[in-house]
């Protein structure tokens, strides 16, 4: 579900929500009401879009190089900080642009 992915990735509804309407635009995926309830929206891969998905290289050992030996309580105050920037960045784009 939609509102899962939003829990998942931890961003806003708005980001979400363009994000999600430029891949349906794209044809990677598409949303389909729920069976159960129509107001959910579910997300689903087209085939293209899982042909993308299959094509990207694996870059899992990323996160192993880049933060292996991080301590984690230096990884969240890392994490903390940059969401509280994020957050602040964009309230100010929102305020600048009047959206």
């Amino acid at each position: 579900m939609q509102r899962e992915l939003l829990r998942s990735l931890q961003v806003e509804r708005a980001t979400l929500s363009v994000v999600v309407a430029t891949l349906v635009r794209k044809g990677l995926v598409e949303q389909v009401p729920d069976h159960v309830d129509q107001r959910r929206k579910l997300l689903r891969m087209t085939p293209a879009g899982q042909a993308l998905w299959d094509a990207l290289p694996d870059l899992s050992f990323i996160q192993e190089v880049a933060f292996g030996d991080v301590d984690e309580g230096d990884l969240a105050i890392a994490i903390r900080v940059l969401r509280t920037a994020t957050e602040r960045l964009d309230n100010h784009s929102r305020r600048e642009t009047g959206a």
